[in-house]
């Protein structure tokens, strides 16, 4: 579906056809969205790179935020500009990842310094990690239905309480009802499991 793009350098800013892709997309149509793929990513690319210093967490970020985008294809008929839209959720995605990498490292760093002054030489942090990570997301994961799409809403896609309670079609008092038990909820699996260290990892890694 999603072909090779165009030369970053040789490419106009806007693709001429824009709104028919677009609406072709919102439709279902991938010839339609991979030519918008094709076309938008090396732009969002060099934008994206610029600020991640990476070329991986750049082509990372940039996957993820098409593949979000058709997901919830039926959104596209509400946007303005493709290019606008996509870098918005591009730049949020960004934003989010550097939280949780500078976050996780200050956890695995903490987590080490312990094991130093407990246990003799830290374990391997990669392990450590991902031993971590599969913990958290368990929590997260036993949570109900409901409550586990809310606080994912807000910790990993940055929605407000306001646009949170829109989507799901609630109020914002029974939002934060839920996003607080969630919050109790994986906390305690966490305490139960890891102890309280990883507390760190619950309230800023997510």
């Amino acid at each position: 579906m999603l072909s090779t793009f165009p030369n970053i350098n040789t490419a106009p800013e806007r693709i001429a056809e824009e709104a028919s892709l677009v609406r072709a997309a919102a439709d279902g149509d991938q010839v339609a969205y991979g030519r918008l793929y094709s076309f938008y990513y090396p732009q969002l690319y060099s934008s994206i790179a610029f600020m991640a210093k990476s070329h991986e967490d750049a082509q990372e970020i940039i996957h993820e935020t098409f593949l979000k985008i058709w997901k919830a294809k039926e959104a596209l008929l509400l946007i303005k500009s493709f290019e606008d839209y996509a870098y918005t959720l591009a730049k949020n995605l960004l934003f989010n990842h550097l939280k949780r990498k500078k976050i996780g490292q200050r956890v695995i760093q903490l987590l080490s310094d312990q094991s130093i002054k407990n246990t003799g030489p830290a374990p391997d942090q990669d392990y450590l990690y991902k031993q971590y990570y599969q913990t958290a997301i368990h929590a997260i994961n036993q949570l109900s239905e409901q409550k586990r799409r809310i606080f994912l809403m807000r910790t990993q896609e940055g929605m407000s309480l306001g646009e949170i309670a829109e989507a799901m079609g609630i109020s914002i008092s029974a939002v934060k009802k839920h996003l607080y038990a969630a919050f109790e909820s994986v906390k305690e699996a966490l305490r139960q499991s890891t102890g309280d260290v990883l507390l760190f990892l619950l309230l800023y890694f997510y």
